[in-house]
């Protein structure tokens, strides 16, 4: 089984002025916490008392939908109601927000947010369609999703610091491909902390942008082992992983510091959360049963294969994780020249 991330201990992306262990239970993140969940509120003693919906925000067939997909029978399971994977893909991640925060707040919907929703969408947008410190209840941290930094074969670069030189030494000539926030942000930070032109080739999903990876349209992009993970060493050649420490399916794999890129360092995580106003009991039982499920062995094998380390916790850390991812995404996408839009 895999090991699991601490997510109090994630690096230079966290805020200059954390601590080793964080403020987990500092007390910013206790009244954010306590604004989304009233105390006088109460969860009804009969849920569920039909399907629980679980809102991804991505199309079938991608990491967060698998790892979905893993957890829900056993979500159900200790439920006593089936739990229903339902892919709302679009606009970033605001698409599935959307749709989670107009739904009633009694747990019968539940939303596996990402950085991509919750921290990208938010400081991209000069008028953002909704705030998520308010508009949605933490309840537990989900994962951390595994990205490598994959290169075409047919670059003549074997290391990070190889293809840096390659680049610098041909201006203008390679291009990279993103499917995700995760993939425009890293590939932003490499570019300007290494003053390398390269060509931006957007996608809507990260398969698509693997087809081109492997059809040589593109020369490099981050991707998840998720998406095709029996063509990651075939078709691919791995530099480096965006992690802290490396991985157990690629342990050869230095991480992104190893390579000499600690700056490089976004986090793309994810987090079960449902809409505003949930009764603090119902959470704190979802996020029992959740944290449950996901310390699961038979989880955590699957969830290595897809590459994703399994991180539940309390409502608080969601919540603190919440804050201070929104404002390290925001910094980022400022120092890598993305314009609000």
């Amino acid at each position: 089984m895999t090991d699991r991330f601490d997510l109090s201990r994630t690096g230079p992306q966290m805020p200059a002025d954390s601590s080793p262990r964080r403020r987990v239970l500092a007390a910013g993140g206790a009244l954010a916490l306590g604004a989304a969940l009233p105390g006088g509120a109460r969860a009804q003693s009969d849920w569920p008392t039909k399907p629980v919906r679980l809102v991804v925000p991505f199309p079938a067939g991608g990491g967060a939908d698998l790892g979905a997909r893993v957890v829900a029978v056993h979500l159900g399971n200790a439920f006593g109601k089936p739990v229903v994977v339902e892919n709302r893909a679009g606009a970033d991640g605001a698409v599935a927000a959307l749709e989670v925060l107009k739904s009633p707040p009694d747990g019968h919907t539940l939303f596996f947010g990402t950085a991509t929703s919750l921290s990208y969408v938010p400081s991209l947008k000069r008028t953002p369609p909704y705030d998520p410190l308010v508009d949605f209840t933490p309840i537990s941290t989900f994962c951390i999703f595994t990205f490598y930094l994959m290169v075409s074969p047919s670059l003549p670069v074997r290391t990070l610091e190889e293809l840096i030189v390659y680049a610098r030494a041909n201006p203008g000539k390679l291009s990279y491909a993103t499917g995700n926030s995760t993939g425009i942000l890293s590939m932003g930070q490499l570019a300007q902390q290494n003053k390398l032109d390269m060509t931006h080739v957007p996608y809507k999903g990260e398969a698509q942008a693997s087809l081109d990876l492997i059809g040589g349209r593109v020369h490099m992009m981050f991707a998840t082992p998720a998406v095709m993970p029996s063509l990651l060493k075939e078709k691919f050649r791995p530099l480096a992983v965006l992690l802290p420490r490396r991985t157990g399916t690629m342990p050869e794999v230095p991480t992104m510091a190893e390579a000499g890129q600690p700056l490089v360092n976004i986090m793309p995580w994810g987090g079960l959360l449902g809409p505003a106003k949930m009764p603090r009991d119902l959470v704190e039982r979802i996020s029992r049963d959740f944290g449950g499920v996901m310390r699961r062995a038979d989880v955590g094998e699957q969830y290595e294969k897809l590459g994703l380390f399994p991180t539940p916790s309390s409502p608080q850390v969601m919540a603190d994780l919440l804050r201070d991812q929104l404002a390290a995404w925001s910094r980022t996408m400022r120092a890598v020249g993305i314009a609000l839009e």
